[in-house]
């Protein structure tokens, strides 16, 4: 992760190594990253890159811990705006994350993550600060109307959720002028996950009656 120094940047400038160092890491796969790309498109010297990173495979663990926390802090604000409304999240989290794809290659990092050795992944995860905030992230949710209202259950719906958006991204990746009609399928896919794929007999035959 970035050395105290970094933090000691101006935003402005930190930004502008975040966004280097994504390009990079966007455009080609892990072993072929260039440290010389990533400093010159941040306009810093060398000298300056190693006294705030390591090498390069510090600074591909401090833009996933980046990302990751952008991401946990949108669930957790979220999650307050909505009254714990998983759903309402999950509509809103795929509107962020096309939002996202638009100023950074979202799929490519993910098709060139695959592609990392273990031993690169394993250092770049910190376990610690993901469990707890996800105990935080279940915390905030309303399990009142939910079927299955345990933390397996929830975390279930979540990656149900979570599948199906990533399958939208996939195709506004292909085709990004049909992020209107990728986003109301989404909203189909979620409608359907909250009322179920059958009927309600019961319900029907009372609203027949």
């Amino acid at each position: 992760m970035p050395s105290e120094r970094f933090y000691r940047l101006s935003e402005e400038k930190q930004n502008l190594i975040w966004e280097a160092s994504m390009k990079e890491f966007t455009a080609v796969p892990y072993e072929k990253v260039s440290i010389n790309k990533i400093i010159r498109e941040a306009g810093i010297s060398r000298g300056s890159f190693y006294t705030y990173f390591e090498d390069k495979r510090d600074v591909l663990s401090f833009l996933l811990e980046d990302t990751a926390r952008k991401w946990r802090q949108f669930c957790l604000e979220g999650l307050d705006k909505t009254d714990g409304d998983v759903f309402l999240l999950m509509e809103s989290m795929m509107d962020y994350a096309l939002k996202f794809c638009k100023n950074n290659d979202l799929f490519s990092l993910h098709k060139h993550l695959i592609m990392y050795p273990d031993d690169v992944l394993m250092e770049c995860r910190n376990e610690d600060l993901k469990a707890a905030v996800g105990e935080e992230f279940f915390g905030k949710i309303d399990r009142t109307k939910l079927r299955d209202d345990s933390n397996g259950g929830v975390l279930l719906l979540v990656k149900l959720c979570l599948v199906s958006m990533m399958a939208g991204i996939g195709e506004f990746h292909k085709r990004p002028d049909q992020e209107e009609a990728i986003k109301h399928e989404y909203k189909k896919a979620l409608t359907l996950l909250k009322h179920g794929a059958y009927k309600d007999s019961e319900k029907d035959q009372a609203e027949e009656e």
